[in-house]
């Protein structure tokens, strides 16, 4: 976070809310670690989190995507996930237990929105115009960060209960795996985020 915070001046829209995202997670790892120490269980805790974060990579989104209905749809997806969110902790699963019909949702919601920029990249003509490469635009390295990390996690939520209720040899292999994919994909992310925090450029007086 200290890259961020020393360039934060010359980021963008798109790149403050990338390090409002990074604030959080990193509150999410401190505060969940001391809650687990504290009270032996913070699950609802993750969860909120996870609803937080969901609202500023939202923000993000809304930012980086230019078309309008894509914009609208980012702002009303907000509400039924958080409805799911609710369900899931207050019905579903529980406060006490790991919210993976929540967390794979929006996970996947953040994944389709990474491939929604990713397509409005590719087909930008302005870009073109300008002969300006994809692969310098901060953005560009911040939505790869963020699509690498939950691609790498959907898989830990997605199979979490179905993992959980078999009971056959291997499970807890593959739960070992999913999760060393996850943590892997995190490593990743932090790489990317940086690469993009680079090509950030002081805007012209």
């Amino acid at each position: 976070m200290i890259p961020f915070t020393l360039r934060f001046k010359i980021l963008d829209e798109g790149g403050k809310w990338t390090f409002y995202y990074l604030i959080a997670s990193f509150f999410l790892a401190v505060a969940s670690y001391l809650i687990g120490l504290i009270w032996r269980n913070n699950m609802w805790f993750l969860a909120t989190m996870y609803f937080i974060q969901f609202l500023i990579l939202s923000r993000f989104f809304q930012i980086v995507i230019k078309n309008l209905l894509f914009k609208r749809l980012i702002t009303l997806t907000i509400i039924p996930i958080f409805i799911i969110f609710l369900v899931d902790v207050l019905k579903l699963e529980g406060l006490y237990a790991y919210n993976s019909y929540f967390a794979t949702i929006r996970t996947l919601i953040l994944i389709i929105y990474g491939a929604i920029y990713f397509w409005q990249l590719l087909k930008d003509e302005e870009l073109v115009q300008k002969s300006v490469f994809i692969n310098t635009l901060p953005n560009f390295w911040f939505n790869a960060a963020f699509f690498v990390y939950h691609s790498g996690s959907f898989m830990y939520s997605l199979s979490y209960n179905l993992l959980q209720q078999q009971q056959t040899p291997g499970v807890d292999t593959t739960r070992k795996v999913t999760v060393i994919i996850s943590y892997f994909a995190g490593i990743i992310q932090l790489i990317l985020l940086y690469i993009g925090l680079m090509k950030a450029k002081k805007k012209p007086l």
